[in-house]
């Protein structure tokens, strides 16, 4: 028998420079991807104006808020030319409410679908002081108003050159 060769164990070391590398590269990749959430003012909304170590007033904005509601609806019309198809309103009533200032306005709707009012001048001449560029104007109808009639109330805000204008509506009688 021969002479039996002593054999070595070396420990195995694996070498851990790579798997910090991407350890390190994986931490890099999520810090860059990652989205913070931004609250986009609503702290600075939330807080409130006349309180706290900030001296800054603040200006209220002046706005106009147009409230269009049916005082009375009248009766609808069949058009004959149009073999009954079109339709539109006569003795329709209907109150205009700018801030405290109420008008009464007598509005029908013709066959073009366009409102007729009548006494739009106190409308006009109400409108006349503001800041045509940096009012906003809130259109807001409530139940029982047509189509035309907003319309018509769009193109005296359009006349005066108002630059804000807004949409509203709701369901509320009153």
């Amino acid at each position: 028998m021969g002479k039996e060769r002593k054999r070595r164990f070396e420990a195995i070391k694996p070498d851990m420079t790579p798997m910090i590398d991407v350890v390190f590269l994986l931490l890099i990749f999520f810090i860059v991807t990652l989205k913070f959430k931004t609250l986009e003012g609503r702290l600075d909304a939330a807080l409130p104006k006349d309180r706290g170590t900030s001296s800054a007033t603040v200006e209220e904005i002046e706005k106009v808020d147009i409230v269009i509601k049916v005082a009375n609806p009248g009766s609808l019309e069949n058009d004959p030319a149009t073999n009954n198809r079109l339709k539109h309103y006569v003795n329709r009533i209907l109150t205009i409410d700018l801030g405290a200032k109420t008008f009464r306005v007598r509005s029908s709707v013709d066959q073009d679908g366009d409102g007729l009012w009548d006494d739009l001048k106190a409308i006009e001449n109400f409108l006349k002081p503001f800041d045509k560029k940096e009012t906003p104007v809130t259109l807001d109808s409530r139940r029982g108003v047509v189509y035309g009639d907003v319309v018509a109330m769009l193109d005296i805000v359009i006349r005066e050159k108002f630059e804000r204008v807004s949409f509203a509506g709701s369901f509320e009688d009153e």
